[in-house]
């Protein structure tokens, strides 16, 4: 890949050879709705750990492709898109809690039979709160896990979210998708991570979005609190949606927690330093089961 700068942002263009090489399955979760999941198995090593990748809110394959394209050679690779996301299949009567969201991963992890004791969980934002939800009440219980950009809760201001609620869904197109643009553009620097927040947010479906509103309000601080398994936080200073404050807070609630220092959203998403996050990733997993 060739190394990227501030430039490139609209005509850098990615691999994507993981979502290209990927098997793509709906799974059916227990309310009925269907969930995208894509995945490659690569590793003829039985003993060799699974990774279950969870992106966070809405986003799509542009936020972490060239990640993906650099640990699924390594690993039966797994990624599930989440009942918010243009890929799902939900209907009205399909609930979109944070309990629901937690336990898809369980109906997933359940689907592939995988042995837990060899399963690695990469989250990301949203995500790590899904996933938080999912080992705080026992529904999973991973080797380890690495939590990318972890949110305790939203972000998003208070009256943006209270026109979400009183807004029927379609009305979310517009002005929803323009005042939540617009606060992107303030909040955050012309770049990588701007643009994929712009792309997703363009993408959203009104009804996907509100059926998932609730947990808007939702504060993950308990549930990371519970976590027992090997964990690793990153921790970037320059990210105005992943606060560093949210990753300290996690540390005090984990103490057995691991602050990963991360300069930037490019060192996590893009080449060049995506090579070197990637085996950053590999050494956590190396450690979760090779150096017990």
């Amino acid at each position: 890949m060739n190394d990227v700068n501030i430039q490139d942002v609209e005509n850098y263009v990615q691999s994507e050879l993981f979502w290209k090489e990927s098997q793509k399955e709906y799974i059916k979760m227990r309310d009925g709705a269907e969930l995208l999941c894509f995945f490659t198995k690569n590793s003829i090593d039985s003993e060799k750990p699974k990774i279950l990748f969870i992106p966070g809110y809405g986003t799509g394959i542009f936020s972490w492709s060239d990640l993906w394209d650099e640990l699924y050679l390594d690993y039966d690779f797994y990624v599930l898109d989440s009942r918010e996301k243009d890929t799902s299949k939900v209907k009205w009567k399909h609930k979109g809690d944070m309990n629901t969201l937690g336990y898809d991963i369980k109906e997933v992890i359940d689907h592939f039979n995988f042995d837990q004791k060899k399963l690695f969980i990469i989250s990301a934002s949203f995500g790590c709160s899904m996933e938080g939800r999912a080992l705080a009440q026992g529904w999973i219980n991973p080797a380890g896990t690495l939590l990318i950009g972890p949110s305790l809760k939203f972000i998003l201001p208070r009256k943006v979210l209270w026109l979400a609620y009183i807004l029927p869904s379609i009305m979310m197109r517009f002005p929803g998708k323009l005042i939540v643009k617009t606060w992107v553009k303030m909040m955050v620097p012309p770049g990588f991570q701007r643009k994929a927040y712009l792309d997703f947010i363009e993408r959203a479906n009104g009804m996907r979005w509100k059926k998932t509103l609730s947990t808007s309000r939702w504060d993950a601080s308990e549930d990371y609190s519970k976590i027992k398994c090997p964990t690793w936080v990153t921790k970037d200073p320059n990210d105005k949606l992943h606060l560093i404050e949210f990753s300290e807070t996690i540390k005090k609630l984990l103490p057995h927690a691991t602050i990963v220092d991360v300069p930037d959203y490019l060192f996590m998403h893009h080449p060049p330093g995506v090579e070197k996050f990637s085996e950053m990733i590999k050494g956590y997993i190396e450690e979760t089961f090779f150096k017990k």
